[in-house]
């Protein structure tokens, strides 16, 4: 549901409560009232049956004066003393009736819709003096309840400082050291890493398992050639923009088959490459990267399958998720004419926006040392120059498992610490969500773990920036950057409501009533 579907229900929703709890009053009023008649006729009821017990017995002690035999009274006898003891209209006239008044009601059935239900509430409304201009809302809740309500969105959802003591931090830190290590170790720089080469097979099966899911048939001995699978996905999800050379691209700027998924926006694996990817499908047209200048150029005329938008909307979106598959192990000729090689496959999420910085100058050197000329570049040509070294993808994936490891790492010591420290209860220690410890251990973490990431490219590049920056996680400098932010905006809006976890709690709540309640919007 929408949000204003959402408000418009609930809207909807306070109205009938209003009505209902109009009802109720009424039928409460006329409870009360009836269980006092009903005391107050049970008390004449003893009162009746206490005097007529008397009666009785000063009869009876009558009869046995004048010497008659009560066994004796026969039927006539006993109508003679009804018609003596009748009351007379006068008496039957003086006789009160509490007076009780109407219930009100809303007329509905089981043919009744939810829109004629609503009429008739406006029309409850209008006849019984409700108010339903104003929140329904605020006048269904109490002064008590209201303050109430506050009282626990200020305990809940204030969002407040950070309070770790020297436990955390240092768990915190063993995690980002631990991390930091594996990472230095094991994950290294493209070409020399141990997790990069797992990483690399293991999309090399992705890529062949996604090719026989989609149809792809390899003859004998060709079971396991990943050239072949990326030709038959290539085939598959051709695309208007996947110009490969400067030449085919109009000779607009120096792309080379090693850096164009770089160049070209629609091989992104994030939002600015799917945006491009879709543009470019519809315009037939293809936008690039280079030295900070976005250029646009026209193509051939491609199609997209389907009658409506929504339907070539869908095709656009699978043909780019299609060819990112088929390029993220490299291209087909580049595997076939290298089978040792890797292949140029393409770049992590928003590592091509480095691209729009056509400042700097940073020294390249074409050796191993610096006893040769360098290039002066910008960060710009420095970007695609890192990315020329394999800084893919695939690599992105081998740099993020240090991350994960120190991310899940602090989560659980953090949730383990929680419990059995700091006694809480376990739905308080579940890792999850806006904890402001938890929150800072993360950054304190996350920033150990790009220190000692930092210290070991600088210890191995030897003062040169491309091997410093192939060094460099960029996986774990954008996570800190997001635990950074993070921090300032809850450091920002110390004791400010957190609207977001104030959203989620409501819409889980609502969801729960409708599961519950079986009503269907």
């Amino acid at each position: 549901m929408s949000d204003n579907t959402d408000n418009k229900k609930m809207n909807e929703v306070g109205k009938s409560l209003l009505a209902q709890r109009k009802q109720m009053e009424s039928a409460e009023r006329q409870l009360v009232k009836a269980s006092q008649e009903i005391s107050n006729l049970g008390v004449l009821n003893d009162d009746n049956l206490s005097e007529l017990d008397k009666l009785l017995m000063q009869a009876e002690m009558l009869c046995s004066a004048q010497g008659m035999d009560t066994s004796q009274i026969s039927e006539k006898h006993i109508e003679m003393g009804e018609k003596l003891v009748e009351l007379s209209e006068k008496e039957k006239a003086d006789i009160k009736v509490p007076a009780f008044e109407e219930l009100v009601t809303i007329a509905i059935d089981d043919t009744t819709s939810w829109d004629e239900y609503l009429s008739n509430i406006d029309k409850f409304a209008l006849e019984n003096n409700i108010d339903l201009t104003v929140d329904p809302f605020e006048n269904l809740l109490s002064q008590a309840q209201k303050a109430e309500i506050a009282e626990r969105i200020r305990s809940d959802y204030t969002m407040k400082k950070a309070n770790c003591d020297k436990y955390d931090y240092m768990i915190a830190a063993f995690c980002g050291v631990v991390a930091g290590l594996i990472d230095s170790f094991f994950v290294g720089m493209p070409d020399q890493s141990k997790l990069g080469k797992w990483t690399n097979n293991q999309t090399d099966k992705f890529v062949e398992k996604i090719a026989k899911i989609k149809g792809w048939n390899p003859e004998a001995g060709n079971e396991n050639s990943i050239s072949n699978a990326i030709q038959f996905l290539e085939k598959k999800y051709k695309v208007s923009y996947d110009q490969a050379t400067s030449k085919a691209a109009g000779d607009l700027l120096g792309m080379t088959p090693g850096n164009h998924h770089i160049k070209s926006l629609g091989h992104s694996p994030d939002l600015v490459g799917l945006i491009f990817a879709i543009v470019d499908q519809f315009t037939s047209t293809s936008h690039f990267l280079d030295n900070g200048r976005l250029i646009v150029f026209d193509t051939e005329t491609s199609s997209l399958h389907g009658k409506t938008f929504i339907a070539k909307l869908f095709c656009g979106f699978s043909n780019w998720l299609g060819h990112l598959i088929s390029d993220v192990a490299g291209s087909s000729s580049g595997r076939r004419n290298n089978p040792d090689k890797s292949g140029s496959g393409i770049p992590m999420p928003f590592f091509e926006l480095f691209q729009l910085c056509n400042k700097g100058n940073f020294k390249i050197y074409p050796g191993s040392d610096k006893s040769n000329n360098p290039t002066e570049v910008s960060l710009a040509d420095l970007s695609v120059k890192i990315f020329e070294n394999h800084y893919d993808a695939r690599f992105g994936m081998a740099q993020a498992i240090p991350v994960v490891i120190n991310e899940i790492s602090i989560r659980l010591l953090w949730a383990i610490k929680s419990r059995f420290y700091s006694n809480k209860s376990w739905k308080e220690c579940i890792p999850i969500g806006s904890h402001p410890d938890l929150r800072r251990m993360l950054l304190t973490g996350h920033g150990v773990l790009c220190l000692v990431d930092g210290i070991d490219a600088a210890a191995r590049s030897k003062g040169q920036i491309l091997l410093f920056a192939l060094h460099l996680n960029f996986v774990a400098w954008k996570r800190l950057a997001f635990s950074g932010l993070m921090e300032i905006r809850a450091l920002y809006k110390e004791n400010a409501l957190d609207i977001a976890a104030l959203d989620e709690d409501l819409r889980n709540e609502w969801n729960r009533l409708y599961e519950n309640s079986g009503v269907v919007f």
